[in-house]
């Protein structure tokens, strides 16, 4: 993955965390309605719906974290030793073949 992919991710998904809670806000205002029982199970099915984006929004930027140092850009910009002593130490993991 390249470094401009990876910022596009952590702009994408933390934006989308960010804008969760205006989801939240409205899911509250309309639990304060006089609402039927369809759409109280429904505000009910997004509500849960909104927790498990926001569980899967966080995973993904804690991968994209894990990885923002293995780049292709990051590894490129690494002369031929520091390359070296970064997969025999551990730091970046040989590619698998």
């Amino acid at each position: 993955m390249d470094d401009a992919t990876l910022n596009r991710i952590f702009d994408l998904y933390d934006k989308q965390l960010d804008d969760q809670r205006y989801f939240l806000e409205q899911f509250s205002r309309w639990q304060q309605d006089r609402l039927s029982a369809a759409q109280t199970k429904e505000v009910n099915r997004l509500i849960k719906q909104s927790a498990t984006l926001k569980a899967v929004n966080e995973e993904i930027l804690q991968i994209a974290n894990s990885i923002k140092h293995e780049t292709i850009d990051q590894i490129l910009a690494m002369d031929e030793v520091e390359l070296a002593i970064a997969v025999l130490s551990g730091k970046i993991k040989p590619p698998m073949l």
